[in-house]
This record gives structure tokens, sequence and C-alpha cells, in this order.
């Protein structure tokens, strides 16, 4: 008995010596605390840097589909496209004309850019049509929204309609006008050759933030929201161009510089959730990383297309 009682004890103590004492398992907690607190940064500059590298890969994709456009058609897509058949805010736009050139010529044969956008259902269903394409992966935009249809699907880019007219609303010149500075507007056939300060120096689509959430008077007194829509759109007024076109007459992310005074000075800018800076793809095919400390002459310039300006990016 007394044997295993000592057995028993020595037992006891060898486990007792394993064990942790109160201080040892803090100490340990606080060490992976700290482990945890320095490796999470890491892991979400990893994870933004692979988000930053897709949106590049889409910008690429739409830049050079809308070159194999003006090649197989003459022409770069409108910014918006104005039905001959429906009233005027039914529009095309350059997303939608952009499809077949982006592996989408079923949907693209789908919709009918004469019929109405918001009863005709292969339209409805075009707009409902998730695109990651047109999408950038940190903009953390809905994959749905109601406007105008159900379930509509944000856009996070913008095709440059100018670089010199930066509201849609009030005494004009206006960014829906059918002439402009930029590559891409209303009923637009800008060609190669009308690129007079070069392809290289001309901004076509750029990055833009779907905000719902950010509401405020346009130049005309109405309310309004930060939304971008692709494909096609119902309801494209003179004063809703910012659903598919902006301009660098406006400063990089605007959204974040208060107070403002018209909600175009953030509806027409181009804005995204990389910190300091916004993608863009010239006309050329070139994604260009473009910091939001650029210089207001040079972020004009480089959304015309022949003014003459001096546009060099580093």
């Amino acid at each position: 008995m007394r044997n295993s009682q000592r057995n028993r004890e020595s037992v006891l103590a060898r486990l007792s010596h394993r064990a942790f004492s109160l201080v040892e398992l803090l100490v340990v907690i606080g060490i992976i605390g700290i482990l945890v607190a320095l490796l999470l940064p890491a892991v979400q500059s990893a994870r933004e840097a692979a988000r930053r590298v897709q949106c590049a890969n889409n910008l690429k994709q739409m830049g050079l589909a809308a070159i194999h456009h003006a090649d197989a058609l003459g022409a770069f897509p409108s910014g918006t496209q104005i039905s001959k058949v429906m009233r005027s805010d039914h529009r095309l736009m350059w997303t939608g004309q952009l499809l077949p050139f982006i592996e989408q010529s079923a949907l693209r044969s789908a919709i009918d850019p004469d019929k109405p956008w918001d009863s005709y259902a292969p339209n409805i269903a075009a707009m409902q049509t998730y695109l990651s394409i047109f999408r950038c992966p940190s903009a953390a935009a809905p994959t749905a929204y109601p406007q105008m249809v159900e379930d509509r699907v944000p856009c996070t880019y913008l095709a440059c309609a100018s670089g010199t007219v930066g509201i849609e609303t009030g005494a004009g010149p206006l960014i829906g006008d059918l002439v402009q500075t930029g590559a891409m507007y209303t009923n637009s056939r800008t060609t190669h050759r009308d690129f007079l300060d070069g392809l290289t120096n001309t901004m076509l689509i750029a990055e833009s933030l779907f905000l719902p959430g950010v509401s405020g008077p346009d130049n005309d007194g109405i309310g309004q929201i930060i939304d971008h829509w692709y494909i096609g759109t119902p309801g494209m007024g003179p004063s809703e161009m910012s659903e598919a076109v902006g301009s660098t007459a406006i400063p990089i992310n605007s959204w974040k510089r208060k107070p403002q005074a018209f909600i175009e000075d953030i509806e027409l800018g181009f804005a995204s959730r990389h910190t300091g800076l916004i993608q863009a793809v010239f006309a050329d095919g070139r994604v260009q990383v473009i910091s939001d400390t650029i210089s207001r002459p040079i972020w004009s310039a480089i959304g015309t297309r022949a003014l003459g300006e001096v546009a060099i990016l580093d």
C-alpha cells in the first residue's frame, strides 16, 4: 500500500511539473495575441494587393475590348448610346457595347437596345447578371441593389467623357452634351485619329465607387445618390450621366473631400478604395496607377483627347 501511495504521489508530482501555471498560460496567450496582431495587417495587405491586381486585370481586359471594338466597328464605344426608337433615357452603355469583346456575345445577342430596359425581360436579365469584370473587388459594392429594376448589379468603373466638364445639371456645358473633349461620351464615335494628344496620353476607363449612402442635391436642387451601373439603363436623363461616365475635371477621390457644394462633385469623379490611388486604362490598352495627389492640370489633361495639353505621368 505504501509503495502504491508513493507511486501515485510521484505521478502526480510529475504531472504537476508538466502543467502550465496561470502566469505561464497568460504569457503564452499574450505572445499569441502579439503574433496575431502582427500577422493580420500582413494578411490584409496581401489580400488588398491581390484585389488590386484583379482590378488592374479588369481594366486591361476592358481596354483591350475597347480597342478591338474600334478595330472591328471603326470607333471606340460611346459612353452611352441613345436609342433611335425608345425615349432618350433608355440607353445602351459602353459596358453593353463591350459584351461581344469580353466573351459575352450570347448576353449581347439577348438584349435589344431598342426595347425598354425596365420591362423587356432579356434587358432586365442583363442588368441583373453579375459580371466580375465590371466590378473592382476592393470597392465593396453590393452584388445587387434595387434601382429602376430589382436586383440590378452596380458597376465600379466609369468611362471618361471629359477632362473639362464636371457637371451634369445646371446651366451647362454639361457632361451629357453631344460634344465632349474625352474619349467616350453620348453617341460618340471616336476613332484612333481623333486622339491628337496620343492614345497613350488619353484615359478611357477608370475606377469609381458605388456609394448609395452618400446623397445630396445636384445643381438643379434635386437629391441624388452616388450610383453607377452597367450594360443598359431605363433612366438616364440628362442629370443621370454619372451612371456610366465620369470626368477628370473633378479631383480623384472627391468623395473624401468635404463639404461638397453639389453631388456631381462626387458622382462624376473617379475614385477607389485602394489607398491613395486609382487605376485606369488608357486608349493604347496600358493600365496606369494614378496617385490621388496628381496635379489638377495633368489630371484634367489625361481626360481629354485633342486639346494639346501636356499630360506626363510617372
